[in-house]
C-alpha cells in the first residue's frame, strides 16, 4: 500500500486522442476548478492505449508522486486491468461516463443510450427516415451505449438501420471528414447524420462544406456532447449535452471529500437536447 497521507495531487489519466478535445478541455475545467476550491494539484497523463505496459507505467507514476485520487474518463475507465492495478495499491477511483460496473469506484454517470435515443427520436420526430450514424471508437463505453440507443429509437420507429449508412469513426475530426465523405457518397443522401461527437460532426461540416451541400438543407446533422465547437462552426450544430465541467468537478470532489454511505458512490447527470441551426423537417 502507498502512503498518501497528505497528498494533495488528483491524478488524470487519459487515453492520448482525449487530449485537446473540447471534451477534454471541458472535463480538465470542471476538475481545476475542484482543486483550486480545496487546494489541491491536479497531474494529467495521457496513455498511448496501444502499449502494452500502462498498469506498469501507472505504478511507476504513484510511486513517485503518491495521489489523493485519480480521475479516469472512458476508455480507461473501463479497463479492469487498470482498476485492479489501483485498487492494488489502495488509490481512490473517480470514473466518468462508466459503461461498466467496478463496485469499488466512484462514479459519475450519464445515460448515453436515453441520450442518443432521444437525440434519434428527435430526428425522426422531424421527419427523417434515412438517418446514418457515425460511430465512435469500438473499445470506447460512450460510444457503445450512443449506437444502442440510435439502433434502438430506430427499431421503436419501426425504420431500418441500413448498415451503409452506419460509419466507423474514432471521436475525432479527421475521422468526421473520412466519415463525411463516406456518407455525403451515398445516392441517395441520408436525410440526417447523426455523429455520436461533435467533433466528428464539425468533420462532416467540412465535407459538405467542400461538396456545396447545405445543412440543414440537403440534410440534418446533430452531434453529441455540446462542446464549444458546436456553437463555433457554421451552422451551428444541434446536439445532446452532457455537463462536461460539471461531471470533472464532481469526480475530482468524489476523491477530495468521498461519502461514507456505499449508496452515495455514484452520481447521475441529466442530458439536454439543445436544438439549433443544423437540423430541419426533412425535405419531401
Amino acid at each position: 500500500m502507498i502512503e498518501r497521507d497528505g497528498s494533495h495531487l488528483i491524478g488524470f489519466f487519459c487515453d492520448m486522442p482525449m487530449v485537446g478535445s473540447g471534451y477534454f478541455g471541458m472535463v480538465q475545467m470542471g476538475l481545476l476548478a475542484a482543486c483550486r476550491k480545496a487546494g489541491c494539484e491536479l497531474v494529467v497523463k495521457a496513455f498511448d492505449l496501444q502499449s502494452t505496459d500502462i498498469p506498469e507505467q501507472i505504478q511507476s507514476l504513484i510511486v513517485r508522486s503518491p495521489l489523493l485520487g485519480v480521475v479516469l474518463p472512458a476508455p480507461l475507465c473501463d479497463m479492469a486491468e487498470l482498476l485492479q492495478v489501483l485498487h492494488a495499491v489502495g488509490v481512490p477511483v473517480a470514473r466518468i461516463a462508466p459503461y461498466s460496473e467496478a463496485g469499488t469506484t466512484f462514479d459519475i454517470c450519464i445515460d448515453n443510450e436515453k441520450a442518443a435515443y432521444d437525440l434519434t427520436a428527435y430526428l425522426i420526430g422531424l421527419g427523417h427516415k434515412r438517418i446514418a450514424f457515425v460511430k465512435g471508437p469500438p473499445d470506447h463505453g460512450d460510444a457503445k451505449a450512443r449506437f444502442v440507443g440510435y439502433r434502438k429509437a430506430m427499431g421503436i420507429a419501426g425504420l431500418p438501420v441500413i448498415e451503409e449508412l452506419c460509419v466507423q469513426g474514432m471521436f475525432d475530426f479527421n475521422s468526421g471528414i473520412v466519415a463525411g465523405e463516406e456518407l455525403l457518397s451515398v445516392k441517395p443522401l441520408p436525410s440526417a447524420i447523426f455523429a455520436c461527437n461533435d467533433e466528428m460532426a464539425v468533420g462532416v461540416v467540412a465535407v459538405a462544406h467542400r461538396l456545396g451541400l447545405r445543412i440543414p438543407e440537403d440534410f440534418s446533422l446533430a452531434g453529441f456532447d455540446d462542446s464549444p465547437l458546436a456553437r463555433t462552426v457554421w451552422p451551428e450544430l444541434t446536439t445532446c449535452r452532457q455537463k462536461m465541467d460539471l461531471m470533472g468537478y464532481l469526480a475530482a470532489d468524489f476523491l477530495i471529500d468521498p461519502p461514507a454511505a456505499p449508496e452515495d458512490r455514484k452520481r447521475s447527470q441529466d442530458h439536454d437536447l439543445v436544438i439549433r441551426q443544423s437540423t430541419a423537417p426533412v425535405r419531401e
